[in-house]
């Protein structure tokens, strides 16, 4: 399929992504995916106490269960006690320097070859889990584990791989039963109480929590994490006083712990106690948080905030100024602080902060970027826009604020100013190739196909083997009806990066939609798949290239895959329907193209699919 013609133009997701929600990917990434987006900040959970860390100052619950049962390859056990039978360990050691060249496929050819020889072997079946993980074969790494569970239902170690596997793929419900099993053979594994008390706080199990982190205090008494998880979920029950003294010795036990100073935090801002003792009580856990970790963005946000609510303004001002002039170059702090503020979800908080933060300095562009982003992810548009506008020309976020300003105003149904506000800036960005491609989606998206075709035109006149110019001027030639031209772009960006996937798949398709050179769209599309090997849409244009060359028992197989990596998409199930109807399969069509229907919103697509449904309908009925 070509996904580039979707509901909205990818070159403009791109762009908003990659050059606008860019700066919030060092706050936790971003997924292309095939509608715009939204710069996004999740929220975070509290920080995870370990009784194996020297100090905890920055991670929180779920990186620290990330980290504590990430699956690695080098974690493997030492061979030399392994008693493996000859023909075994010749096998073993060919699979580990196929492993070392990076030749993971010849690795587990020769590691099934050693199992063949010593199938009882618990070490080689590990090793052919970690194998499979390397390969990113997570279903074949979980099944191997499952037959050892089978075979070893009570030995720790193998439960805990299929634990972490599962909690890898976010099977939760899966891994929470394993953990529990866990305990059940060993009451003493510290580690296994903390994972599995926080799956039961993420699946609303605070009972379960609850009791679960009162036992792991009885078997551990001098575990700082024992105390801190069970104030943690004591604060969530609202039972401070209980909180209140876990937390205490939680800190007593580790004093430079951050965490329980948070959770201490937000009881004494509940004010079960008085008012102005627990005023006191939170500005001085706010202190000893910047005392422990002068970098801790969370207290440094907080904390002036707390005071400028309680009336202190000139010092909580003065505090927010310092912090600007701190911190205003460095673009990792900053979009921490955008991502601590967007995590409050409170836009009166945000105005406080940026507008004591820009009296330090009102011309700053950086802040009114930082500013704008956080606004923009608030879903404060205007305010957004605002602050956008006053990045300036010589910053390095002019650009990319430009291009978010266009991208809120087509959120805002106000297309029309998007593409205003980029035509303006031609002149001033003459030559930018990314302005051209973003503006041209722009008009591609208002339907002013010949204004976009243009526009690529004079940027190819510059830059004549820029491949996005190639590629965007190839859809635009292909929508509007011109499937030569179409051709001849995809060929040429292809001869310039022969590893560029979509102009590969996008070739490949079209050559299968008007029938012709279908072995080649075999190849193209191949390849393709080959570079994504999980695209759900290049998967389509596979099964659809087998649709075309009359291979239905293939195009099922394929297409049904396809609509296993992208459920939600119409045309891939009715490709699905297509083929099922090519074989013969009739009550399978009809089955595919009605759930292709409940998925159209296009009142002629959805035209399409009832008359094929009507028409394998009244034959299913004649041949009856």
């Amino acid at each position: 399929m070509k996904q580039h013609l979707k509901f909205f133009s990818l070159a403009i997701f791109i762009l908003v992504n990659v050059l606008i929600g860019l700066s919030l990917s060092s706050c936790g990434g971003y997924l292309i995916q095939n509608t715009p987006q939204q710069p996004e900040i999740k929220q975070q959970d509290a920080n995870t106490p370990s009784e194996d860390s020297a100090k905890i100052d920055g991670e929180i619950v779920n990186n620290k269960i990330k980290e504590e049962n990430q699956l690695n390859a080098d974690d493997e056990m030492d061979t030399e006690d392994q008693d493996f039978s000859q023909s075994a360990y010749y096998y073993y050691i060919k699979s580990e320097r196929h492993k070392q060249k990076g030749e993971t496929a010849l690795a587990i050819d020769a590691l099934k070859q050693a199992i063949d020889n010593d199938p009882e072997s618990i070490y080689l079946k590990k090793s052919m889990i970690f194998l499979h993980l390397i390969n990113k074969d997570n279903a074949s790494a979980i099944n191997v584990a499952k037959e050892l569970v089978q075979k070893h239902p009570d030995d720790e170690d193998i439960l805990l791989i299929l634990a972490k596997l599962n909690l890898q793929l976010n099977n939760l419900n899966e891994a929470k039963t394993i953990y529990e099993r866990i305990i059940e053979l060993n009451p003493q594994n510290h580690d296994a109480y903390i994972v599995l008390g926080n799956l039961y706080m993420e699946n609303n199990g605070s009972e379960d929590a609850f009791r679960l982190f009162s036992k792991m205090v009885g078997h551990f008494p001098e575990s700082y994490a024992a105390h801190y998880f069970l104030g943690k979920i004591n604060v969530q029950k609202k039972n401070f006083i209980q909180a209140e003294k876990a937390l205490l010795r939680s800190i007593e036990l580790k004093k430079d712990l951050v965490e329980p100073r948070f959770e201490l935090i937000t009881i004494y801002k509940s004010n079960y106690r008085s008012q102005k003792d627990s005023d006191k009580k939170v500005i001085a856990l706010y202190e000893d948080i910047l005392k422990i970790d002068k970098n801790n963005i969370k207290a440094a946000i907080e904390l002036p905030l707390f005071l400028y609510k309680k009336g202190e303004k000139s010092k909580a001002s003065k505090m927010f100024v310092g912090f600007g002039q701190r911190y205003q170059n460095s673009e990792t702090m900053m979009m921490a602080m955008a991502k601590e503020i967007i995590n409050n979800q409170r836009s009166d908080d945000a105005i406080i902060i940026f507008t004591e933060i820009l009296k330090g300095d009102p011309q700053n562009s950086a802040l009114h970027y930082i500013a704008g982003v956080t606004f923009d992810s608030l879903k404060e548009s205007k305010k957004a826009i605002s602050h956008f506008m006053k990045v300036t020309p010589d910053s390095e976020q002019y650009k990319k604020s430009i291009f978010h300003t266009a991208y809120i105003y087509s959120q805002m149904k106000q297309p029309e100013k998007s593409i205003e506000l980029l035509e303006s800036k031609l002149n001033e960005l003459s030559g930018d190739t990314e302005l051209i491609v973003y503006l041209a989606a722009f008009y591609e998206e208002a339907n002013q196909l010949d204004k976009a075709f243009a526009l690529l035109q004079q940027g190819l006149v510059v830059s004549p083997d820029d491949t996005e110019l190639l590629f965007r001027s190839g859809i635009i030639a292909d929508k509007s009806g011109d499937k030569d031209g179409c051709i001849k772009a995809m060929k040429r960006v292809i001869e310039l990066d022969p590893d560029h996937s979509s102009a590969l798949n996008y070739l490949g398709y079209t050559y299968a939609e008007i029938g012709t050179n279908l072995d080649e769209a075999e190849e193209l599309v191949s390849r393709s798949l080959e570079l994504k090997p999980n695209d759900g849409y290049i998967t389509d244009s596979l099964g659809w290239v087998y649709y075309k060359k009359g291979m239905y028992d293939k195009a099922i197989e394929i297409l049904e895959k396809a609509v296993n990596l992208s459920s939600e998409d119409p045309v891939i199930t009715e490709h699905l329907g297509d083929a099922y109807k090519g074989n013969k399969m009739y009550h399978k069509a009809i089955e595919a193209y009605k759930k292709a229907l409940s998925k159209n919103q296009n009142p002629e697509n959805k035209a399409v699919l009832e008359k094929k449904i009507d028409e394998i309908t009244n034959m299913i009925k004649k041949q009856n």
